[in-house]
């Protein structure tokens, strides 16, 4: 007897539909990898905030410029220089002076074309001037020229002031070396 197709009369064993597998879990490589990153977000910014507590905020530093002493000498004074440089004591030229101021003179205001600019234009504005106040009968003696310029903190307050000053080569002066003629 045949039987109809799909009913099993035990005479012989069809093989049984498979049940559809169940899908198997397992770990996502992505879902560690987000574990692994909240958790050092988590301990940046608790050190972060430890930073920020142990060490608090600091306050903003301003800086002030003091234009240096030296910036306010005059053609005709005579000075003396304090250890560090940077006190300047005017004085009478009759007495031991450390140097006489023969010139000063303002830089074109612009923005800060730079020290060796600044040095150079100094230094040539210095030169040019020397002649015009120097006892001629002194031209020979070789004192040196020195001069004084602003660097660029002292540009960017406003300081444009160059000044010259005359020196004895060693020891001091005595007496004026302006050209009173």
């Amino acid at each position: 007897m045949v039987a109809p197709a799909g009913v099993n009369d035990g005479s012989t064993a069809e093989p049984a539909d498979p049940e559809p597998a169940e899908p198997k879990r397992r770990g996502s490589g992505l879902g560690v990898a987000v574990f692994v990153l909240v958790i050092i977000v988590l301990v940046g910014g608790a050190a972060g905030g430890l930073a920020v507590v142990t060490h608090g905020f600091h306050r903003k530093t301003e800086v002030t410029y003091r234009p240096a002493a030296v910036f306010k000498l005059r053609a005709g004074e005579c000075v003396n220089f304090g250890p560090n440089g940077e006190s300047v004591t005017v004085l009478s030229c009759a007495t031991p002076h450390d140097a006489e101021v023969f010139a000063t003179f303002p830089l074109p205001a612009s923005s800060w074309p730079g020290g060796a600019a600044v040095q150079q234009d100094a230094s040539s504005g210095c030169a040019s001037r020397l002649g015009g106040y120097l006892n001629p009968q002194l031209a020979e003696a070789g004192l040196d020229q020195e001069f004084f310029y602003p660097d660029q903190t002292a540009w960017q307050a406003g300081t444009r002031t160059v000044v010259c000053e005359v020196r004895a080569p060693t020891g001091q002066l005595t007496g004026s070396v302006r050209d009173l003629g």
